[in-house]
């Protein structure tokens, strides 16, 4: 008798509906698992983004220090205003290169053979 009634308590677990429902939410946390996987991934990929990013930024930082410490000193100030402010020292003499906008370089006329004979016979 009481195994009969062992029987009883255990048919509850073993019904059709209880076993739909443990199916559903195992289903349910497959899926969820699944989506967490894939935002995972995706925030892995966004954070060696990011860190290359950093990497860049601490390469840029160190070239401006590195401009900086050159222009702190008097070599680094004199080239500067050589290079923008075209100054010379007392002594040396400045020359300047003026292109004039009026005069046009020679014309390079592409393509040879016939079609270059056929566009100049038309010319």
């Amino acid at each position: 008798m009481i195994e009969f009634k062992r029987k009883k308590e255990n048919n509850f677990w073993h019904s059709p509906f209880v076993l739909f429902l443990i199916f559903g939410f195992l289903v349910l946390f497959a899926y969820n698992t699944a989506g967490l996987i894939k935002k995972e991934r995706e925030t892995a990929k966004n954070k060696m983004i990011a860190l290359r990013k950093i990497d860049e930024l601490h390469q840029k930082e160190e070239f401006y220090n590195n401009e900086i410490n050159k222009l702190n000193t008097s070599e680094g100030v004199e080239k500067l205003a050589r290079s923008k402010f075209q100054i010379a020292k007392p002594g040396e003499k400045v020359v300047s290169i003026i292109n004039d906008d009026n005069i046009k370089d020679e014309e390079v006329e592409e393509g040879h053979g016939f079609w270059l004979w056929f566009k100049n016979m038309f010319n």
